[in-house]
């Protein structure tokens, strides 16, 4: 079943953002994030439960991305999914789920960004439809 991600998801979020990203969080920092954003209507953030279990296998977190020079659309922050949960579609439903939720909130496009090493994941997002339209370095500087 895919959901609204709910703070009763965190524990699970957090599993999936440790394992499968390699992401270095606490389990708070990710309860507190999502309560944070659940109402603000920038940011979707889905989950898939196992029906059987009640257990999160995989979530989806976008936001909204305007700019001055284009139509607004949606970006991809995270889509993950455990690793021994890969290839069984959970992927796939998410991130249809979440082009269902981008076109009914006036999203033009969905963007979504992934790591050069990540070939597999690459070939995943070729095969729903989403093309390369560009490759490029990212800066960042921490603050503080």
């Amino acid at each position: 079943m895919i959901r609204r991600m709910q703070l009763q998801d965190a524990d699970g979020v957090w599993e999936i953002i440790s394992r499968s990203l390699g992401y270095r969080t606490d389990v708070d920092t990710v309860r507190t994030r999502i309560g944070e954003l659940a109402d603000d209507a920038h940011y979707v953030s889905l989950v898939w439960v196992d029906d059987a279990d009640g257990m999160v296998r995989g979530f989806i977190h976008a936001c909204r991305y305007e700019t001055l020079h284009r139509t607004g659309g949606w970006d991809v922050i995270s889509l993950a999914v455990l690793p021994e949960a890969q290839g069984t579609g959970i992927g796939r439903a998410l991130l249809e789920a979440f082009e269902g939720v981008a076109r009914e909130q006036g999203g033009a496009y969905v963007r979504l960004n992934s790591r050069v090493e990540r070939e597999a994941a690459h070939g995943f997002y070729e095969h729903l439809g989403y093309s390369c339209d560009k490759l490029q370095k990212r800066f960042i500087k921490q603050l503080g």
